[in-house]
């Protein structure tokens, strides 16, 4: 039964900073119905027990089994208890996240704002700013002129971590994409979203730090990489590609794939020292990408499935 927001806030781990993990899940706790941690590694001895502590009087749940199933599954599995709990959102977090306080109910009040004014919210967002403390730039829908609530911006998509999802959109729009495992599984779902009648927003005036991999590359005219381990460039290329033969997928972001490409792979050999596990991990998210094989990405340094 809904209680004080009627919020499942879910946590993703995969070998956590346990203190910082500690502090998250007593951050959140007092604006959430329930906390749960989708386990993607097994949970050292003690840690559970110490995470229970931390939620205070707030119930709290261990879901996943220590495989690592990836981002899409564990997504997926806190809409199944948000559902199961009659809780209306969603509220997903990377275990590296540290939401402000007030961020839930935040977000909470302007998803019911959305709703109120005729909108068809399917996630909420805060803004997100960089390691300088600067509000990183929005992928927008279409032009806004008169926005439903001021700071409330509509956007393509927003960024996963942090996201208040609405349980009941969820239902209609379908599954986050598990067979993604990471990268781009909350772009698919917000264009997904978009295409079924939905919209993506963010709430400007809530603001939460937000890392991009191991940091930025500057290039050339104010262009920005993200600088990803190998592992993540493979699941990067492999599934933009992928999404290239999605229907819903924006015919812009298409072409603005299609682009890039050719200026990512050299920047991020370049970045590597053209390494042999970059090239490996480039090369196999080309073929799996065009050949639509996805799945954990056991090929990203080019072992075999």
């Amino acid at each position: 039964m809904q209680g004080k927001s009627g919020v499942l806030a879910g946590i993703v781990v995969y070998h956590p900073d346990e203190d910082h993990l500690r502090r998250l899940v007593a951050a959140v706790a007092p604006d959430a119905d329930e906390v749960a941690v989708f386990a993607n590694s097994p949970l050292p001895d003690g840690l559970e027990a110490s995470l229970r502590l931390a939620a205070g009087g707030t119930a709290f749940a261990v879901l996943g089994g220590g495989a690592n199933l990836g981002l899409g599954a564990a997504y997926d599995a806190f809409l199944g208890r948000a559902r199961s709990r009659a809780l209306p959102f969603a509220f997903l977090l990377d275990q590296d996240s540290l939401p402000r306080p007030g961020t839930i109910p935040a977000l909470v009040a302007r998803h019911r704002e959305l709703a109120a004014s005729g909108e068809r919210p399917a996630v909420v967002g805060p803004q997100p700013l960089d390691p300088a403390g600067e509000p990183m730039r929005l992928a927008l829908s279409r032009p806004d002129p008169a926005p439903p609530r001021p700071g409330l911006i509509r956007v393509a998509f927003v960024i996963s971590s942090g996201s208040l999802v609405s349980v009941e959109a969820a239902r209609t729009i379908g599954p986050f994409r598990a067979d993604f495992f990471i990268d781009a599984i909350d772009l698919e779902w917000c264009f997904r979203a978009g295409a079924a009648g939905f919209s993506i927003w963010v709430a400007a005036q809530v603001a939460m730090d937000h890392r991009l991999g191991r940091g930025v590359i500057a290039l050339p005219f104010g262009l920005l990489l993200a600088d990803q381990p190998n592992l993540r460039l493979y699941t990067f290329i492999r599934n933009q590609l992928a999404m290239l033969r999605l229907s819903h997928v924006p015919r812009a972001h298409k072409l603005k794939t299609v682009l890039s490409l050719p200026v990512r792979i050299p920047v991020y050999l370049a970045r590597n020292r053209f390494s042999r596990e970059c090239r490996s991990a480039l090369w196999n998210g080309l073929v799996d990408g065009a050949l639509n094989r996805l799945g954990p990405p056991t090929r990203a340094a080019g072992t075999r499935r």
